[in-house]
């Protein structure tokens, strides 16, 4: 039986393959590593071998860096709940926040989540935003800011942060593309590494 990769045996897979490749400088838009993801081919890819995330990922597909992230944040339990909203605006509706389609900062900040309220860095710079508007524009947006501060009041429990998504993003990005992109040696590496059992 095939064990699950686990962080460190994830980061002994990125020195096996050093010789090949310098795995902190991959590209970040490798579609074979897309495709793969796409498909949840992922048995042997650092945090995306369970069934569910499994299922989230044929869900979202990712097919760039802040979808994979997107992917990460809302495989936490706290924002699961949250995924058929992301797959409703990622696949159907324009990303705009729907309350605030009028405020472009607001649009600005909610981008790389499709126009849903993620991580903590958006709660932050929404609050700040807030805060610093004119006066005037506090009236002209009163209903908009009136439903953004009950949401972020309501979320606040439940958003993650953007920063440690990324970061978990990355080293699962870089396990996938060895994955599809050095297939021999990275079966090579699963089977050595179940020999050790």
């Amino acid at each position: 039986m095939e064990k699950n990769m686990y962080e460190s045996n994830a980061k002994k897979l990125f020195a096996f393959i050093a010789d090949a490749i310098d795995i902190d400088n991959i590209p970040l838009d490798d579609q074979k590593t897309y495709d793969l993801l796409a498909e949840a081919d992922t048995d042997g890819v650092f945090w995306l071998e369970s069934k569910s995330v499994k299922y989230d990922l044929l869900q979202i597909q990712p097919k760039n860096f802040d979808e994979l992230t997107a992917c990460i944040a809302l495989g936490f339990p706290q924002q699961n709940p949250y995924i058929y909203t992301y797959l409703k605006k990622q696949k159907v509706q324009p990303c705009s926040y729907p309350p605030c389609k009028e405020i472009d900062a607001v649009n600005d900040i909610l981008k790389d989540s499709h126009g849903i309220l993620l991580y903590k860095e958006q709660v932050v710079a929404i609050t700040d935003y807030i805060a610093n508007m004119s006066d005037a524009d506090k009236m002209k947006y009163e209903m908009a800011i009136k439903i953004l501060t009950y949401e972020i009041k309501e979320r606040k429990g439940t958003v993650i942060s953007r920063a440690f998504c990324r970061k978990r993003a990355m080293f699962c990005y870089r396990n996938a593309y060895i994955k599809a992109n050095f297939p021999d040696k990275f079966n090579c590496f699963i089977k050595n590494e179940n020999k050790e059992d």
